[in-house]
């Protein structure tokens, strides 16, 4: 069965570090939103928000588009972004559509911890992700929806990356592994 690996969840939640990590681990391909928005934006650049809400929109569309060419010649594919819940749910229509077994994994931590983190990176961040400025810290904390089990399904690994350790990486991966080797369902 055709699989699909969903790394999803807050700003600054280790998700690009950790769908990185299980790609290499499971010899998969890992489609990385920020990585395919930082290539259009050197590309085809933006001057305003308006062009990167655009570049942002292309990129969504682009994941989606590659994750049917990779699984047209593998078996496995990682998807990482703070999907949007119209564009997970599309995700999962996609899913249905093609007959594709859904990992989401999403990713959530302390807000607190999760803040610094988002604060540590922003001087090193790609233009791109940071049309926006500095988002203060009662912002931040009111875009981190909770967990939705409704929409990502009850099934999904719920992962604390507030003190994430190699140990806990390890049990990640254990999991992964065993709903790939239980082919896991399509999630509809």
């Amino acid at each position: 069965m055709k699989q699909a690996i969903i790394v999803t969840g807050h700003l600054a939640a280790l998700k690009s570090t950790v769908a990185k990590r299980l790609a290499a681990d499971l010899s998969a391909v890992c489609l990385n939103k920020d990585d395919l928005k930082e290539t259009l934006g050197d590309t085809i650049g933006f001057t305003n928000r308006e062009e990167n809400l655009k570049l942002s929109f292309a990129t969504y569309m682009l994941l989606r588009r590659l994750m049917r060419n990779v699984l047209a010649a593998d078996d496995l594919v990682i998807l990482e972004s703070n999907f949007r819940k119209n564009e997970y749910e599309a995700l999962k229509a996609d899913a249905k559509e093609q007959g594709i077994g859904l990992v989401t994994i999403f990713m959530t931590g302390d807000p607190d911890v999760l803040y610094e983190r988002y604060l540590d990176r922003q001087p090193h961040r790609h233009p791109v992700h940071t049309s926006t400025g500095t988002i203060p810290p009662e912002m931040f904390r009111a875009i981190a929806a909770p967990f939705d089990p409704a929409l990502y399904g009850a099934d999904a690994l719920v992962v604390d990356t507030t003190r994430f350790s190699d140990d806990d990486y390890q049990h990640l991966l254990d999991a992964v592994i065993a709903r790939i080797a239980a082919g896991a369902e399509p999630t509809f």
